[in-house]
């Protein structure tokens, strides 16, 4: 008998994008460097941290813990990777298309 292997999958990718929040902004906010919160950001899968750590990524995020996690049976492990590449490259074309400013907004209500 076999056991499945399980994942715990790391979203704060997608929570950064949806809430637009930088890197460096979560950086500054949380006391550690760009480049943490861009190995932070990349990974797929949970990472080391302490439970501070963590605490500081939901204070700053303003999220629960089990909204950077999902977990994902071994089975459906290659589905769900495949659908967050296509997730992944719909955020940055979204992202592309959003205005970046209120005024911008506003511009495009007023037209």
């Amino acid at each position: 008998m076999t056991m499945d292997k399980r994942v715990i999958r790391w979203k704060l990718n997608e929570i950064m994008a949806q809430k637009r929040v930088r890197n460096k902004d979560l950086a500054e906010g949380i006391g550690i460097t760009e480049t943490s919160v861009y190995r932070l950001r990349k990974t797929d899968t949970m990472p080391r941290m302490s439970p501070e750590r963590l605490n500081d990524i939901c204070q700053f995020l303003d999220c629960q813990p089990g909204d950077l996690l999902i977990y994902i049976p071994d089975n459906d492990a290659e589905m769900a990777e495949k659908n967050q590449q296509k997730l992944s490259k719909r955020i940055a074309t979204t992202k592309h298309q959003l205005p970046e400013t209120d005024e911008e907004v506003t511009e495009d209500i007023a037209a």
